[in-house]
C-alpha cells in the first residue's frame, strides 16, 4: 500500500479510538521511507498512538522526530502542534518546569496565527503546567483566556477539555462544589463528542471530588466506570489512575485491605511509565492502608518511597499529603512529639505554596490530634463539607 494511504488509513484509525491498528500503520508507512511531508506526518500520527497507549517516552521521540521534520519542512503550524504533545507527555511525567519552558520560549517567538492549533489551545495546555506547579492564579488567567477562545471558535473538544482543566484547578483551590459541575459538564461534553477516553478522565475526576465530600460508593463507581474505559482502550495511564481512585475510595472509607492490591497494580503501572509523581500518590495511600491495617512497618516503607518520589519530581502537595499520613502513622505508634513535627512540617509547606485545602486538611489534623476541633469547627467546612461528610471519613482523602 502506498505510504499516503496508510497514513490516511491510521489517521482514520486513530480517531475512531483504535490506537494499537493505527499505531501499527503509521510504523509500516516509515518503513517505505515516504517524503518528507508524509513522513513527520506519520511521526506525528505514531507519537499521538503512544501517548494514547500511555508509553510517553516513546511519544516524546517520536514527537521529537516529527517537529524537528516540520521545522526543516517550515510548517509552523504543525511544530506547534508537536510542541502541544511534548509538554502534555513531560506534564504526566512530572517535568513541568520543562514545559513551562517550551511555552515561554513559545511566547518570546510569538508565533501564533489563524491556523490550527490556535492560541487558544495554547493558553489551555499552558494552564495545565501552571496547575501542576501550584501557580493556581497564572493557570486560572490562562484558562479564561483558553475558554473565551474555545467558545468563539465552537471546539467542544478542546473546551471539554478546559472544562476538565477548570474542575482539577477548582479543586486544588479548595472550591469542590464548581470542581464536580465542571467535572460533570466536561463528562457530558465528552459523550456528546464520542470522546471515551476525554468521558474516563472527566469521571476520575467527579470521582476524586465526591470523594473528599465523603460519597465513598459514588466516588468507587466513578472510578471503576473510568477504569473499564480506560481498559478497553488499552490506556495504561487511565487504568493506573482508575485503580488509584478506586483504592482511595475504598482506604477512605474503611475498606483498606481491599485496597491493597488496587494500590500496588496502580504503582506498579506508573513505575512502568515513569510516572514518578502519580506513582508517589499511589504509594501514599498504599502507606495508609498498611497504616489503618496497622502494618506499622510496611506503611513506614510505603510512605519513605512516595517521599522520595514526591522529592524527585518536585511535587509540593505529594510531600505535604505524605508528611500527613507519617503523622498519623507515627501518632497510631504513640510518637506524638513525632506526630505533631510531621503536622507542623505539613502545614507550612502549604502555607509556603498557597494550597488552601492542604492548609485547612493540616489544621483540621492538628486540632483533631490535640482533641480541641470537633468535626462542627473544622476549618475544612469552608470548602463546602458538612460534619457528616467528616464523619464518613475512615482515614486522610
Amino acid at each position: 500500500m502506498h505510504p499516503l494511504r496508510l497514513v490516511q488509513k491510521a489517521d482514520k484509525l486513530l480517531s475512531d479510538g483504535k490506537f494499537a491498528h493505527a499505531l501499527s500503520l503509521f510504523t509500516q508507512a516509515q518503513t517505505l521511507r515516504p517524503d518528507p511531508f508524509l513522513r513527520a506526518e506519520a511521526n506525528y500520527g505514531m507519537a499521538e498512538c503512544f501517548r494514547a497507549l500511555g508509553r510517553f517516552r516513546e511519544a516524546l521521540v517520536a514527537y521529537g522526530r516529527s517537529h524537528t521534520a516540520y521545522r526543516r519542512l517550515r510548517v509552523a503550524s504543525e511544530r506547534l502542534r508537536t510542541l502541544l504533545g511534548v509538554s502534555a507527555c513531560l506534564r504526566i511525567l512530572g517535568r513541568y518546569r520543562r514545559a513551562r519552558s517550551l511555552w515561554r520560549a513559545v511566547d518570546r517567538a510569538k508565533r501564533f496565527g489563524a491556523v490550527s492549533p490556535s492560541l487558544a489551545e495554547v493558553r489551555l495546555e499552558e494552564a495545565l503546567v501552571e496547575r501542576g506547579l501550584g501557580r493556581f492564579k497564572a493557570a486560572s488567567t490562562r484558562l479564561n483566556s483558553a475558554v473565551a477562545g474555545l467558545k468563539k471558535r465552537r471546539d467542544l473538544g478542546a473546551l471539554q477539555h478546559a472544562y476538565w482543566t477548570l474542575g482539577g484547578l477548582e479543586r486544588f483551590s479548595g472550591r469542590l462544589g464548581p470542581a464536580l459541575k465542571a467535572f460533570q459538564h466536561a463528562s457530558r461534553l465528552a459523550v456528546n463528542i464520542g470522546d471515551p477516553s476525554a468521558q474516563a478522565f472527566a469521571l476520575c475526576g467527579e470521582g476524586g471530588v465526591l470523594r473528599v465530600l465523603g460519597k465513598g460508593e459514588a466516588s468507587f463507581r466513578r472510578y471503576r466506570r473510568a477504569h473499564a474505559l480506560h481498559r478497553r482502550l488499552k490506556d495504561s495511564f487511565g487504568q493506573a489512575y482508575g485503580l488509584c481512585g478506586m483504592a482511595n475510595a475504598l482506604r477512605t472509607f474503611g475498606d483498606a485491605r481491599k485496597s491493597l492490591p488496587l494500590y500496588q497494580r496502580s504503582a506498579a503501572l506508573y513505575r512502568r511509565l515513569g510516572d514518578q509523581s502519580s506513582e508517589g500518590f499511589a504509594l501514599w495511600g498504599l502507606g495508609g492502608s498498611f497504616r489503618c491495617l496497622k502494618k506499622w512497618r510496611d506503611s513506614d516503607a510505603a510512605y519513605r518511597q512516595a517521599r522520595a518520589l514526591f522529592k524527585k519530581s518536585a511535587d509540593s502537595r505529594g510531600l505535604i499529603m505524605t508528611d500527613l499520613g507519617r503523622a498519623r502513622l507515627a501518632e497510631s505508634r504513640g510518637d506524638f512529639p513525632r506526630a505533631f513535627l510531621d503536622v507542623r512540617r505539613a502545614l507550612t509547606l502549604a502555607r509556603k505554596v498557597r494550597l488552601p485545602y492542604e492548609i485547612a486538611l493540616a489544621l483540621w489534623e492538628k486540632g483533631r490530634m490535640r482533641g480541641i476541633l470537633p468535626p462542627g469547627r473544622s476549618p475544612l467546612r469552608t470548602f463546602g463539607l458538612s460534619s457528616q461528610s467528616l464523619k464518613r471519613w475512615r482515614d486522610i482523602p
